[in-house]
């Protein structure tokens, strides 16, 4: 774990320091995703953002299978209704 301390700008930009942006592979131009909850501001990379996303599929599902057919039968279901 790194612990770095960042200052925010007045026009609330923050500088990643550059161990942090070396240990997750981050360059300029990558998109981040910021997410608050739970009293806290966490900053993901768009890799991180979808392994998150994934688990908690996997944690309300048991598993990512079948689920793009469902996702296919809800939206032919749709279409048929229209």
């Amino acid at each position: 774990m790194i612990i770095e301390t960042a200052v925010m700008g007045e026009s609330g930009r923050v500088v990643l320091p550059s161990a942090i942006r070396k240990e997750f592979g981050l360059k300029a131009g990558d998109r981040l995703t910021v997410v608050s909850g739970e009293g806290a501001i966490r900053i993901l990379s768009r890799k991180m953002a979808l392994a998150s996303i994934r688990a908690g599929i996997i944690k309300k599902r048991g598993s990512l299978d079948g689920l793009l057919d469902e996702f296919l039968a809800e939206k032919r279901e749709e279409a048929a209704r229209e």
